[in-house]
């Protein structure tokens, strides 16, 4: 029923593709690892002005390694590790943020949003730190929506995306939970089943967010708060029970996107396919790699060589960097070739 119909036709937002349509649009990529014996643990990669940046799930005395974007040499970690002034206790996303000469982590344990230095200084803790309280406290996912303000999503409401000031105070929402499922359940059921990775770009006020349970992907364009829908490829809604802290998925239904980046001129979305069963069996890591414009059309599939975790785009020099998933982690590094 998903690909009998005409999305275009019946509604422009909403995008609906399955292996099957994209079957003609696959190329395989073969990927060069590096070895980087300071990574112990490493999680999420940003690419910025040269720099290839990763954190760690669990951290040292610092959470952020900082190579080469080109030679992959190791240059210098940063971001002290605690619960004091310039500190976090640990990195759960990393980000570009607005200025061109820093970037941001954010701790979703310590609710705390950190500006760090691109090149090295002497002092690893931060340079600026914005703490969650009251309502914004609840918000997850942070991402820069202008120089003041983030775009967020919320543990409970009914809104889909949030937007917040840097003092807490909310100013604005997008989008509604409700509709999304078949059936009368709660909005923080419908929003804990669409959990997943949210990124932004505040200068073109797009933002996107992939979920993990399904597959769905959204881009929200803050400007007209116009929001594109993308379902795709298996088009379907995992079995799952409501409890009061959300959703409880079963097990034997695929995962969907495990990461996803948004560029200036394609979104990136690495997709799983396999249930927990099948990730015991064959290991942890993905190499479908779906790519879409920004009007949410599939643009390529690309086919990995070598498994990830997770991943980052030069999009400039179009190359992939991912975290592999061997015993040994390391970076692995793609050259692809899209048209803009």
């Amino acid at each position: 029923m998903f690909n009998a119909c005409n999305p275009k036709k019946d509604n422009p937002n909403k995008k609906i593709f399955s292996w099957n349509t994209v079957s003609s649009l696959e190329e395989k990529l073969i990927g060069e690892k590096y070895f980087i014996e300071e990574l112990k643990i490493p999680k999420r990669l940003l690419y910025k002005r040269g720099k290839l940046l990763i954190n760690e799930a669990a951290p040292g005395e610092t959470f952020v390694h900082v190579l080469d974007g080109n030679s992959l040499k190791y240059l210098f970690s940063t971001g002290a590790v605690g619960y004091g002034p310039g500190e976090m206790p640990n990195a759960w996303s990393i980000e570009s943020g607005i200025n061109e000469n820093t970037f941001w982590v954010y701790s979703l344990e310590g609710k705390v949003f950190s500006e760090y230095k691109l090149e090295k200084v002497n002092d690893s803790k931060a340079l600026t730190q914005v703490r969650q309280k009251e309502d914004f406290y609840l918000a997850m996912g942070l991402t820069w929506s202008s120089d003041s303000t983030f775009m967020t999503f919320l543990v409970r409401g009914e809104d889909k995306f949030v937007e917040f000031s840097t003092d807490g105070t909310r100013l604005k929402s997008y989008g509604k939970w409700k509709g999304m499922v078949p059936g009368n359940f709660e909005d923080h059921v419908i929003a804990d089943l669409h959990q997943g990775k949210l990124m932004g770009d505040p200068k073109t006020g797009k933002f996107i967010k992939a979920s993990i349970f399904r597959d769905h992907l959204e881009i929200l364009d803050k400007k007209s708060g116009q929001i594109i829908r993308i379902d795709g490829p298996e088009n379907s809604i995992p079995e799952f029970q409501a409890v009061d802290a959300g959703a409880v998925v079963t097990s034997d239904h695929p995962l969907a996107y495990m990461d996803a980046f948004l560029g200036k001129e394609h979104i990136f979305g690495l997709y799983s396919g396999k249930t927990d069963k099948e990730i015991m069996e064959q290991g942890r890591g993905e190499t479908d790699l779906l790519v879409f414009d920004h009007l949410g059309n599939v643009k390529a599939v690309l086919k990995l060589d070598t498994p990830i975790s997770s991943f980052t785009v030069d999009e400039k020099g179009q190359r992939i960097f991912g975290i592999t998933t061997d015993r040994e982690p390391g970076v692995v590094v793609f050259d692809y070739n899209l048209e803009k």
